[in-house]
């Protein structure tokens, strides 16, 4: 498996060595040397393939929401334009040729946006046919919906009307176009919603899933090392090592599962894919140690999995949490603020992946296909300066930019200078130097609101008294701590989240039930 082998390789003491003298080149920016570190790193090309192609697949995801963003955008602001000229229309003397042929001109004007908004229809169908799970026959109905409405010439013909002098008449069609807009607008919203809730629903549930399945699988590792410890006799070797291949063979299905579901979403860190990939490797070192009878060797390698099995469900848990708390905060469905910089962050980590190693594939001119790849990478960083462009600006309109300490106008202008590099097609070590120190503030601006919400939170818990009783850490080398992690599953729903995540919940616990029935 290729995803299992790249796991292995980056959780190794090779890896990490490497990983660490790259860094000490990157930062004093010795091209030659920084050339041998890469070498030395001997990255697995099926794996950066599939890397390219994750962080494609997401960035493809991020783009698909941002086209809808812009739609209803678009549709409101027509439809508070088509009011605006509605009124002004009332207000205007048309026998005035002035003031008619201004009325007439901001009519056709609108019939421009009008068109502009069938193009974004069509962007928006080509995307998704891109991708699987979108909801692509919704998108069909609205462009039909749009293209029935004949809006067009519903603003040609109040634009002569208003030349005519038929301020009656105008002003019926320009009120049926206000609606017009107004309908798309709240089922652009509503395809907006749906889809976010959708993800959000099956990124949790598919994270509630391996989380489950990790618990099982560390529960299952220690039951063998029980018996590793207790019944370390020749006439037991073949059915331990029957029972430990098993346990690697559930495991590398997770891996599998979290492969498909890292298509999807940021939710899986290379913090988790670390730890698993150790827990893989740990168990190939307890099969070799259940070859070679060797009793210490079993039982290390087995407590080194189970250690590793019980850090990625911590992190999976943690990251449940996280997403239930973004949930909880307003009733949009909008992504927080940290959740946008985390998106960001990884999307920016993968675009410097990528630049450094298109740089070490450079010699001299580029050529035709490395030009085409460089306008790709110059496209995502446009992309993420876009997504950050707009969360500063929504954070100012909002009154919540005093939450992002670092300087996200800075780190825009340095995204702007890499994007004009690129476009040039010049790949330097500045450029290098410049996408590391962008990625550098974006994982700062993230720290500070860690920080700054832990401190807030202690400020409010220091001021009230809390009812509810705190549980006791969770250890999940015990069974007690695998059993209270599944109450606590469980429960979730009932401490105190929106209406929607706890029916997101449900709906998951009912369609498991049904999975378990089946099988």
């Amino acid at each position: 498996m290729e995803l299992q082998k790249m796991f292995d390789e980056f959780s190794s003491d090779e890896m990490k060595k490497a990983m660490e003298k790259l860094q000490q080149k990157l930062q004093s920016l010795d091209r030659k040397q920084i050339q041998q570190a890469l070498d030395n790193m001997q990255f697995d090309e099926e794996s950066f393939r599939k890397g390219i192609e994750r962080t494609l697949n997401l960035l493809k995801r991020v783009q698909i929401e941002q086209k809808i963003d812009q739609l209803v955008k678009r549709s409101d602001e027509t439809s508070k334009k088509q009011n605006d000229l509605q009124q002004k229309t009332e207000q205007a003397n048309l026998e005035n040729k002035n003031q008619r042929d201004d009325a007439a001109k901001q009519q056709e004007q609108l019939s421009d946006d009008i068109q502009k908004m069938k193009d974004d229809l069509k962007q928006l169908e080509k995307l998704m046919s891109e991708l699987k799970d979108m909801p692509k026959e919704e998108v069909e109905k609205l462009q039909k919906e749009l293209e029935d409405q004949k809006n067009e010439q519903l603003a040609e013909e109040a634009s002569e009307n208003i030349q005519q002098k038929q301020k009656s008449k105008a002003k019926q069609k320009q009120m049926q176009l206000s609606q017009n807009m107004q309908k798309m607008k709240q089922k652009m919203q509503k395809l907006q919603q749906d889809m976010e809730q959708e993800n959000q629903m099956e990124v949790f549930a598919d994270l509630m899933k391996s989380l489950n399945n990790i618990i099982s699988l560390s529960k299952d590792q220690e039951e063998a090392k029980k018996n590793s410890q207790s019944n370390f006799q020749s006439s037991q070797m073949n059915k331990q090592a029957v029972k430990q291949d098993e346990v690697k063979r559930n495991l590398e299905k997770v891996l599998s599962q979290m492969n498909q579901l890292s298509q999807k979403t940021f939710a899986i860190t290379p913090e988790m894919g670390k730890a698993l990939g150790n827990a893989h490797k740990q168990m190939d070192n307890v099969m070799e140690g259940l070859q070679n009878r060797n009793q210490s060797q079993t039982i290390a390698g087995q407590s080194e999995a189970m250690s590793s099995l019980n850090q990625a469900a911590m992190m999976m848990k943690n990251m449940m949490d996280q997403m239930m708390q973004g949930g909880g905060q307003g009733g949009s469905g909008m992504m927080s603020l940290m959740q946008q910089l985390q998106q960001m962050s990884g999307q920016q980590m993968s675009l410097n992946n990528m630049t450094q190693m298109m740089q070490k594939g450079m010699n001299g001119q580029l050529t035709p296909e490395q030009q085409g790849q460089m306008q790709r990478l110059a496209q995502q960083q446009e992309m993420i300066k876009k997504s950050l462009d707009e969360l500063n600006r929504e954070a100012k309109e909002s009154g919540q930019s005093k939450k992002i300490p670092s300087n996200l106008d800075e780190t825009l202008k340095q995204m702007q200078e890499v994007i004009a590099d690129m476009r040039s097609e010049k790949l330097s070590d500045e450029i290098i130097q410049k996408q590391e120190r962008i990625l550098s503030r974006l994982l700062d601006a993230q720290r500070s609101m860690n920080e700054r919400d832990f401190e807030k939170e202690r400020e409010s818990k220091s001021g009230n008294t809390q009812q509810r009783t705190s549980p006791g850490e969770l250890n999940l080398a015990k069974q007690k701590g695998k059993d209270n992690l599944r109450d606590e599953l469980n429960n979730l729903y009932r401490e105190g989240y929106t209406k929607d995540y706890e029916e997101l919940i449900k709906r998951y616990f009912e369609a498991l039930q049904k999975a378990q029935i089946k099988n």
